[in-house]
């Protein structure tokens, strides 16, 4: 992020993990030592305050669409994807008790 701040009510844990997994890739296709793994914390769960389990979830549908992409953009990929994602707080993770104080 840009400047440390709240993100638990965005998608930005799944654009972080997206555009990281693009980068490695854009990497490995002109490198001569290619990235063969990576080990990432859960992106916007320190001072981004996202819950753990919304940013894991984020993290692993970009990891899914990564591995599986459209082969085309389509209204209907973009509303499912748009409907996976959602906003990050409002699909019903909550923070938890030790974390509401924040």
């Amino acid at each position: 992020m840009r400047i440390p701040m709240p993100i638990a009510q965005t998608d930005y844990a799944y654009l972080a993990m997206w555009a990281m997994l693009l980068a490695v890739h854009r990497h490995n296709r002109q490198a001569e030592r290619p990235i063969q793994s990576i080990a990432c914390s859960g992106l916007g769960t320190g001072v981004g305050r996202t819950p753990y389990p919304e940013a894991a979830r984020q993290m692993a549908l970009a990891y899914r669409n990564y591995l599986s992409p459209p082969p085309q953009i389509t209204v209907q990929f973009a509303r499912e994807r748009q409907r996976q994602v959602g906003r990050g707080g409002d699909l019903g993770a909550a923070l938890p008790k030790s974390m509401s104080g924040w």
